[in-house]
């Protein structure tokens, strides 16, 4: 150590010397080892006419790619105009974006699914708050009445059939004139009118009523048990039967009778036009005059009509219901 500390210059130099050496060793062993690093390059090549098949495949893919004219596909979108999203609120009360095309998103417009809109050309009308009575083809059928007839709303003369449209506004019962007000035990029959004062007739089994056309042909003595008078209450019937039509009419002891001629009142929501039918009269709707229906029964929540011309089932016509938008 003391000689160190004495000769630093010369211990310096000694370590450099060493250091110097070294590398001067290791940069002989890499000249040496130099050609190895060629030796793949220098083997000789061996000559041969064989061609080794290359892959084509991607060649091929490649031109047909240019001899196909590129052509856009369909997508519910637009290029520049986004799709219509609904804002609606998470379980948090955040509000999120909605996109009402997704399988999993509920209808926006019961009973139509948010898909039908889309696939009918409707899909930047789901938003509408009124696209159910929207009517885009302008042929008197909206969107909802298109989709119930499985039709297409884009298409004038794709619709559901004219008679869908029509509805029992008002069944109309007028009183029958005559009016059984009493009998006796001799089989005389009282009989008054009620829509203009005439002198009471009185009349019997077979015979016909005086001033009309109709008979008296059976009575059937009938009563029914009042429990507010604890007292047995007369309902008989007397039977008259028209003497040209055979219609027969059934007048209860003391109680005003609906008359046989009742009428149906029919709103035609495709040109929101009404008209009256007679029970029994024939009839038929503007858009197809040469098709004939005739009103067969009347009821309070429906008509009964049936096709002239088809003879098939009777079809019901239902009661026009109050608007719910």
């Amino acid at each position: 150590m003391d000689w160190i500390k004495k000769n630093y210059d010369r211990f310096v130099l000694l370590l450099l010397a060493v250091a110097l050496l070294s590398s001067s060793g290791w940069l002989i062993w890499s000249a040496k080892s130099f050609p190895e690093c060629f030796a793949p390059l220098l083997t000789p090549v061996t000559h041969g006419k064989k061609v080794t098949n290359l892959e084509t495949a991607a060649i091929e893919r490649a031109k047909g790619s240019i001899t196909t004219p590129a052509a856009w596909g369909t997508h519910p979108g637009s290029l520049l105009v986004s799709r219509k999203y609904v804002v609606k609120r998470d379980e948090s009360g955040q509000a999120v974006l909605v996109d009402p095309f997704d399988n999993a998103s509920n209808s926006l417009h019961p009973p139509i699914p948010n898909a039908w809109f889309r696939e009918h050309g409707l899909a930047d009308r789901i938003l509408d708050i009124d696209v159910l009575d929207q009517d885009p083809d302008k042929d008197g059928f909206s969107n909802l009445d298109e989709y119930l007839g499985k039709t297409d709303p884009l298409d004038p003369n794709s619709h559901p059939p004219y008679l869908t449209k029509l509805r029992l506004k008002q069944f109309k019962k007028n009183p029958f004139r005559l009016k059984f007000e009493a009998y006796d035990g001799e089989g005389s029959f009282q009989i008054n009118t009620v829509d203009v004062r005439q002198p009471t007739q009185f009349v019997k089994l077979g015979e016909t009523i005086p001033g009309t056309k109709f008979t008296a042909s059976k009575f059937e003595k009938k009563s029914v048990f009042n429990p507010r008078t604890q007292l047995e209450t007369d309902i008989s019937e007397l039977t008259i039967k028209h003497n040209e039509s055979g219609l027969e009419v059934v007048l209860i002891l003391g109680q005003v009778t609906d008359s046989p001629d009742q009428y149906a009142r029919f709103a035609f929501l495709w040109d929101h036009t009404e008209f009256t039918v007679k029970k029994g009269d024939k009839f038929s709707l503007k858009p197809e005059p040469n098709i004939v229906y005739k009103l067969i029964d009347i009821r309070d929540e429906e008509a009964v009509i049936t096709n002239e011309k088809t003879e098939g089932d009777p079809i019901k016509v239902p009661r026009l219901e109050a608007p719910t938008r």
